[in-house]
């Protein structure tokens, strides 16, 4: 089942993975922290491969999931590639 680790840089220069997301019956889930997976699930993530930059959200599935890493890719939160 493919999935994606978001995770977020600790004071001490560690990372903390603070949501793992999968894909179940075609569609996203996440588990983690609720805030951040809420805002996930509401606001949706920009779509980079689309040049009108659509909005994408838990039911885009393995879309959504190859996104993630283009999203989240700063110095304090990072996603992972999609891993099987």
């Amino acid at each position: 089942m493919p999935f994606v680790e978001i995770y977020k840089l600790k004071n001490d220069g560690s990372q903390e993975i603070i949501a793992t997301c999968k894909i179940n019956r075609n569609a996203v889930e996440c588990a983690g922290r609720f805030i951040f997976i809420e805002n996930l699930k509401n606001g949706g993530i920009r779509d980079y491969s689309s040049p009108e930059g659509n909005k994408l959200f838990f039911k885009d599935g393995l879309l959504f999931l190859e996104q993630l890493k283009y999203n989240f890719k700063s110095g304090y939160i990072n996603a992972s590639e999609v891993k099987p």
